[in-house]
């Protein structure tokens, strides 16, 4: 049984870890966008090339990237008492690294 709890521990963590890997990208390319053109709508033109059609709307990569950011922290949060340190130090990393995009999301939907 505690192997088994071991191997859903560690799916859970390898799955928070990929799901705030998703808003972390999509922040660091627009970042790369942001130094390539002069204008909002010349880096808004670039930035959408990168992603497929449904994915163009004004505000759909922020929600995409807000849902990934929560997947994150729920999954990262799951099992947090039984983990070995590493595991734990892990986790506080995803944690903490989804909650600050996750309020930086929010934050640029004002």
């Amino acid at each position: 049984m505690a192997r088994k709890n071991q191997a859903i521990q560690k799916t859970f963590t390898l799955i928070s870890l990929v799901c705030l890997l998703i808003p972390v990208s999509i922040f660091s390319l627009w970042i790369y966008v942001f130094d390539l053109a002069n204008t909002q709508a010349e880096r808004m033109a670039i930035f959408n090339s990168y992603f497929p059609e449904f994915l163009h709307g004004r505000w759909d990569t922020t929600k995409l990237s807000i849902v990934f950011c929560i997947l994150a922290v729920v999954l990262g949060s799951i099992n947090f008492k039984a983990l070995s340190k590493l595991q734990k130090i892990l986790h506080v990393i995803i944690i903490t690294g989804g909650l600050l995009l996750l309020g930086l999301n929010l934050f640029s939907m004002m």
